[in-house]
């Protein structure tokens, strides 16, 4: 059995990366991008997602580097994968508003509404993990229906919702589907819009009401914000400075690690160390990072600067 099953996208993303320099065909998507974070701290991990036809070498030599089970994995010859572009603003944030891709927005919409018609079948050893992570903005797809039914069997639901925090198209419907979840980890601008708060307490104080044992709120340079129901603390987590190279994925890498780190100790405290220290891998080098055989002792001395630096709110 697999114990950490991840579901989210795989997208080939053009990355316009903080010095202006710009890399073509990287693995992207929030799908590999949590499994990173959940491998760090477990060696058994799986990828659920959807390939179209095309899948470049350099995003396929990446996906092996990963070092999970991707039986979860789905092709469909018959359709396309999906293409996408990365821009930032200051903030680390994705530039909406400049942000544009050879393929167009447009045809990555359509792309994704017809992968996300297949229906996934998933391997025997999906189907009864620790915990289950959702990485999706569509509460109502088949993948989150059959999430509920494993948490219905015991299994842990993570969810990290992709909201359009710029058109709030998708808010009542990931509000209705909070409540399902064990384990949220939304971004900060989804986060404090939802909660109509500037303070990170009370952001959290609302994501908190909504039913989970635990919630995790990534700011990005700003650090994480957590709270979890058994202690009932909340908590400022910094970032780990390290070379910023490239933001792609350092959320999505987070909430894999946390749900991670929640399952094995419990404490939010430590689940957001945990994800920080897979954001700080990923920001230092263009795409996704890779799992290397250091890399275990290096993000657990990681941990404890990490862990030395958190404060109470």
């Amino acid at each position: 059995m697999i114990d950490y099953v991840i579901y989210g996208k795989i997208i080939i993303d053009s990355i316009k990366l903080l010095d202006s320099r710009v890399v073509e065909n990287q693995l992207g998507g929030g799908g590999p991008q949590g499994a990173f974070g959940a491998r760090l701290w477990s060696d058994s991990v799986g990828l659920v997602s959807r390939l179209g036809k095309e899948f470049p070498e350099t995003a396929r030599n990446s996906l092996d580097h990963l070092n999970i089970n991707t039986e979860g994995i789905q092709i469909y010859p018959e359709l396309d994968t999906l293409y996408g572009s990365m821009i930032y603003d200051e903030d680390d944030y994705l530039d909406t508003e400049n942000r544009n891709t050879s393929h167009g927005l447009n045809r990555l919409h359509i792309t994704l509404a017809k992968l996300l018609e297949k229906n996934i079948l998933l391997p025997d050893s999906y189907i009864r993990p620790k915990v289950f992570h959702l990485i999706s903005e569509y509460v109502h797809e088949d993948m989150m229906l059959q999430a509920v039914q494993m948490k219905n069997q015991g299994v842990i639901l993570s969810f990290e919702p992709l909201i359009d925090y710029k058109l709030w198209t998708n808010k009542m419907a990931i509000i209705d589907f909070l409540p399902q979840a064990d384990i949220v980890s939304p971004d900060w601008p989804s986060a404090s819009g939802f909660a109509m708060a500037d303070d990170p307490k009370e952001v959290l104080k609302w994501w908190s009401r909504s039913g989970p044992a635990c919630v995790s709120v990534r700011n990005g340079r700003h650090g994480s914000y957590v709270w979890d129901r058994e202690h009932d603390k909340f908590y400022h987590i910094p970032i780990y400075e390290v070379p910023r190279i490239d933001p792609t994925g350092c959320g999505n890498s987070y909430a894999g690690a946390f749900c991670v780190g929640w399952n094995k100790y419990r404490e939010a405290r430590i689940a957001g160390a945990m994800g920080t220290v897979a954001a700080t891998f990923m920001v230092q080098r263009p795409g996704i990072a890779e799992i290397l055989p250091n890399m275990e002792r290096e993000a657990g001395d990681i941990l404890e600067m990490v862990m030395s630096n958190i404060r109470e709110m």
